[in-house]
Order: structure tokens, then sequence, then C-alpha cells
């Protein structure tokens, strides 16, 4: 954070100076007992930080910052209110919901080799728990992981796609996929995935949105929405749910825990090369 003439700048986390105040006063204006849902739009955002005295310089990135970087205020989490999402342009709402994040099921890790060709293996660090979504998207990809857990064949479509979506404004998915089943007559499955880190929770709002996604650009297709989240012991945990829009009714369908086993041959190159940060 950075002051200047006596008005607070934009920042952001846990502890955000700009993001909470605004959501918190523009909560307490609409608030009304009983309620399960408030809508608010950029305006409201605008005048919040008007009456606070702080400068928002993209009032939008407050509420997407609270959506996806950070947690709802706990006063809001209090009375359930769980879920923030966009649901039109400049229009957003707070709504009741078990929780804003998914936990990971408690299940089995099944052992699989790391296939991963050792030319890229060798520049990853040797701990899956050290490496960012798109690598744990190369590995996953190149040790079959989603075929597997799909029972179809998967091919890579897109990655990092981010496009408008009516009703929601603009969805991100960290990689967009299509499945066909083991026979050449079948039409391909949309396979939208959201890739976690070790520090990145699973969030609703962006499952919601990769289905929506989904729906409006793949309209006559079947979906099915995975996640992918890397614990801290470095086990590989990928999520399929229901195609739902509506973030408060998602639940896991599907799950399964991988340990990529590396042998001591990769473990060798890797710990003779630098790992490339990128």
């Amino acid at each position: 954070m950075s002051i200047g003439e006596g008005r607070l700048l934009q920042s952001h986390g846990l502890t955000s100076q700009v993001y909470v105040p605004i959501l918190r006063a523009i909560f307490q204006e609409k608030y009304s007992e009983g309620c399960i849902a408030i809508d608010f739009s950029l305006d409201d955002v605008r005048r919040a930080a008007e009456k606070l005295g702080i400068t928002a310089r993209n009032p939008a990135d407050v509420v997407y910052r609270m959506r996806s970087r950070t947690v709802l205020p706990a006063e809001i989490i209090a009375l359930g209110f769980y879920i923030l999402r966009q649901v039109g342009r400049g229009k957003y709402r707070l709504e009741k919901a078990v929780s804003t994040v998914i936990d990971l099921p408690d299940t089995k890790p099944i052992e699989a080799l790391d296939l991963t060709p050792i030319p890229v293996r060798r520049l990853l660090p040797e701990d899956l728990a050290d490496v960012d979504e798109q690598a744990l998207l190369t590995v996953a990809s190149y040790c079959k992981l989603f075929d597997h857990f799909t029972g179809l064949r998967i091919y890579r479509l897109r990655s990092h796609v981010r496009k408008s979506v009516v009703g929601i404004g603009q969805a991100e998915l960290d990689e967009l996929d299509v499945g066909v089943a083991f026979r050449d007559d079948e039409i391909p499955v949309v396979v939208p995935i959201e890739a976690k880190a070790v520090a990145d929770p699973v969030n609703r709002v962006q499952i919601s949105a990769m289905v929506a996604f989904s729906g409006d650009y793949f309209p006559d297709h079947e979906v099915r929405p995975l996640a992918l989240k890397v614990d801290e012991r470095g086990l590989m945990h990928i999520l399929e749910f229901n195609a739902t829009t509506e973030p408060s009714d998602l639940i896991v369908v599907r799950s399964a825990c991988y340990r990529l086993v590396l042998s001591e041959k990769q473990r060798e190159f890797i710990r003779h090369t630098r790992p490339v940060v990128l």
C-alpha cells in the first residue's frame, strides 16, 4: 500500500485496506435479515470507496480480487455468504453457500510413473509441490493423468483461455481440453480445467464460470469440468464436478489422487540441473 494526498491507494490480500472495507460497507448497506443474495454494481463500489475516502484505481478489480485471490470478510462469511460472483456487465452478487472453496477428498494415492520427458522434467523442481499451475498441467498431460481419470483420450485444445461469457462477464480457464472415447465415432467432450498450486484453493466461482464458458462456446457438447490441485506432499488431485453454472450447487462427482514416481535416473538429472523459473 502507498499513500498519496491523504488517501489510501489500492492493495490486496487478507489485510487489504481497500478491498475489504469497500465490500464490507456495501454488505452492511444492503444486507437485511433473511436475505440469501445481495446484488450490487460497480457504481456501488465507487460510491462506497468515495464515502470511505479510498482511491480504487480499478473498481472492478475490487470484486475480482475478493472473489478469486483472497477470502471474504469474516462478518460476511459468518452470515453464510461465501460466494461472490459476477452476474452481468458491472453487476455482482453475494450469495449464501456452504463454503467458498472445495475441500480435497481424502482418497488413497494411485502410484504412477512420471512419464514427463527428461529434457522437460529435469528443468522442473524435483518436488511437484514447488511447481506452478502451468507446470502441473504439463506434467499431468505427459503422464496421461486426465486420460486415466476420465477414461477418455484427452487432447489439449487451448491453454490460458480468457473469454467474455453472457451473464457473468469474463471467464478464465487454465486449460481447455477435448476428450473422445476410444472409438472414432464419438462427439468430443469438452473438458475445462482449473489448475491450482499448493497455496491456492479450488474456488467454486471459477469452476462454475468454466461451465458457463463451455455452455456458451460449445452448446451442443457434454461438459466435464475438472480441477487439478497439487498439495504440500506433491500429490496431484483431480476432481470432477457436476456441470452447473451455480457455484452453490457444485459438488464433486469423482476424484482421484496420484503420486508420481521418479526413477533414480530422473532424480539424478534434476539434481544436476538448476530448475528454470519461468
